[in-house]
């Protein structure tokens, strides 16, 4: 009999320890603030476009994120496309897509779009007589809470978020 009474002890204690546990942390005075360290803020960086005698300047988040591919374009009546598309790591067997074009137009080009087409850009600078305006994606092109997908949102959310630095300037 003792050995049952010993038995039922143990099993009782093992059920009631987890139980104070819990207790003692429910009791637990709440901090004043949030103690977690809040995320490290990366400097922006430019981006020198050659072709157009000018810099982007893009947010922290997208250095070494991305390969920039400079070409002639034709789309809606452009003559750049200025293309970022995504630069996996090396070990991952992800494609790169394009996350972000910015494309040039000649003004009066640029005023028939914006008059006749619903969003196919969004005007970013002026410099003479081109207009550079720019279009992201508007959907994560990579599957959900995989790496490339993570970093893709972190890109684009710094990007498009208030404050951002992303512009474009000309020497």
């Amino acid at each position: 009999m003792p050995t049952t009474s010993r038995l039922t002890l143990l099993a009782l204690l093992a059920i009631i320890t987890p139980m104070a546990g819990c207790d003692s942390a429910a009791k637990a005075p709440k901090s004043s603030g949030d103690v977690s360290a809040p995320a490290p803020v990366l400097a922006p960086f430019r981006q020198e476009i050659a072709s157009a005698n000018a810099e982007v300047t893009l947010p922290g988040e997208w250095k070494y994120g991305y390969r920039l591919v400079d070409k002639a374009d034709t789309t809606y009546g452009a003559f750049r496309a200025i293309e970022f598309h995504y630069l996996p790591d090396s070990n991952s067997k992800v494609p790169p897509r394009m996350l972000l074009v910015i494309r040039a137009f000649k003004k009066p080009t640029w005023a028939k779009i914006s008059a006749s087409q619903e969003t196919v850009a969004t005007k970013l600078v002026e410099h003479g007589d081109d207009v550079y305006a720019f279009s992201i994606v508007t959907t994560n092109p990579y599957p959900m809470n995989t790496a490339a997908s993570l970093r893709v949102e972190a890109m684009m959310l710094a990007l498009t978020a208030e404050g951002s630095p992303f512009r474009m300037t000309f020497k």
